[in-house]
């Protein structure tokens, strides 16, 4: 499984998570959300302004999010690389991932914060977990089962949906 951590920036503009190879500086992919929409929308892009490469949109309540790859010539969203759907109530922190017609839940628990999707035969294809720190921070570690864009924005869509206050 490839490890990679998800942080968000302290004081920026518009929500901004950084994608880094654990204990490593160097950035990797940036995720920026868009300001003043009704329903959260982020894109992830190389490095901190490269190439576009996948984006996560949410309906108003966040309990459904889809995740696009972004086509190189026009920079329009296109193919739907999975989507993520939440209970609208719900006790524990659960979501299911959908992606192709492979379908995964992932149980986060009251207070652990650990998210495994699995296949049938129970081998973890994505972990996604929140880290005690000072800001928010992810570790997503990830299989080939799935894309990267998939990892990466799942995590995106954890912490809008569990973890933003607004």
């Amino acid at each position: 499984m490839e490890s990679y951590e998800v942080t968000q920036a302290l004081m920026s503009v518009g929500t901004v998570y950084h994608v880094r190879k654990p204990r490593t500086e160097d950035t990797l992919y940036t995720i920026r959300g868009e300001l003043m929409t009704s329903t959260p929308k982020f894109h992830l892009v190389e490095r901190d302004q490269g190439k576009a490469i996948a984006d996560l949109t949410a309906n108003f309540i966040k309990t459904k999010y889809e995740i696009r790859s972004v086509a190189a010539a026009s920079g329009e969203s296109t193919k739907v690389l999975g989507s993520l759907v939440f209970p609208a109530v719900a006790f524990r922190k659960t979501l299911t991932l959908t992606v192709g017609d492979e379908e995964y839940k992932a149980d986060g628990g009251v207070f652990k914060g650990v998210f495994q999707c699995k296949k049938g035969d129970g081998s973890i294809v994505l972990e996604i977990a929140k880290e005690l720190s000072f800001r928010d921070t992810f570790l997503v570690k990830t299989t080939d089962a799935l894309s990267l864009e998939v990892g990466l924005l799942s995590a995106v869509a954890i912490h809008s949906r569990f973890y933003e206050m607004v």
